[in-house]
């Protein structure tokens, strides 16, 4: 085998692979830091629900925040005061039901091996009675709540992730609020995404699981056999 024929097949094998691990890098289903302006096609109800919520989420920044005591004064993505997070407040002796906030995003396909990751801030007026609950739902081709905090302040933004179930199926997922009707209520939400679970993931190609760099191995061995 010559010098020449070698590195002609080498470099073959490489643009295949390179080419394939392109192909299969996986993608964010969501990305929303509300940066672009927009509330990234969230809806303030449950999707093809007709109940509506008693306060509306709204897109504002620290310094446009209509309560500067409750809301918090930047947001979670730049920690500024002119980054954008999604707000909503419950003023004092506000109307009471169990959807006093809602936001749900928009419906997509579960696939394996995707988390969902968000930045939340809860602060109440008066801190005695842990009466904010905070919940994430899921809903479509099966239906569960995901994740619950009951709290009146959580100190600040906080972030948490929670590992979707794998299935194929549309779902959409929720916020839902429910406030004390006695206390001042102000929640915030920011850094929304959908991905590839970290632990699936490796540092070197975003999206490559394990199994995924096994199958390009023995693709790697398979094209030097028969080239």
């Amino acid at each position: 085998m010559t010098v020449s024929f070698y590195c002609h097949k080498m470099l073959l094998i490489f643009s295949f692979v390179l080419f394939y691990s392109i192909q299969v890098r996986s993608t964010s289903v969501l990305s929303c830091n509300f940066e672009d302006g927009t509330m990234c096609e969230m809806q303030n109800s449950l999707w093809f629900d007709p109940e509506r919520p008693v306060h509306n989420f709204t897109l504002t920044t620290g310094e446009n925040v209509p309560d500067k005591s409750l809301a918090p004064m930047t947001d979670h993505t730049y920690n500024t005061s002119s980054g954008h997070f999604a707000y909503w407040h419950q003023p004092l002796g506000s109307p009471h039901t169990d959807r006093d906030g809602c936001l749900s995003i928009p419906i997509f396909e579960l696939h394996e091996h995707l988390c969902f990751n968000f930045a939340y801030y809860i602060k109440s007026m008066n801190s005695i009675r842990n009466g904010t609950v905070l919940t994430v739902s899921i809903k479509g081709c099966y239906s569960s709540t995901l994740w619950v905090i009951r709290t009146d302040d959580t100190l600040g933004w906080k972030t948490d992730r929670i590992q979707l179930l794998d299935l194929t199926c549309n779902v959409t997922i929720w916020f839902n609020i429910m406030a004390d009707i006695k206390n001042s209520v102000s929640v915030a939400l920011d850094d929304i995404t959908i991905d590839t679970c970290p632990r699936y993931t490796t540092t070197t190609i975003s999206g490559y699981s394990p199994s995924l760099a096994i199958n390009i191995y023995l693709l790697i061995i398979i094209l030097i056999i028969i080239l």
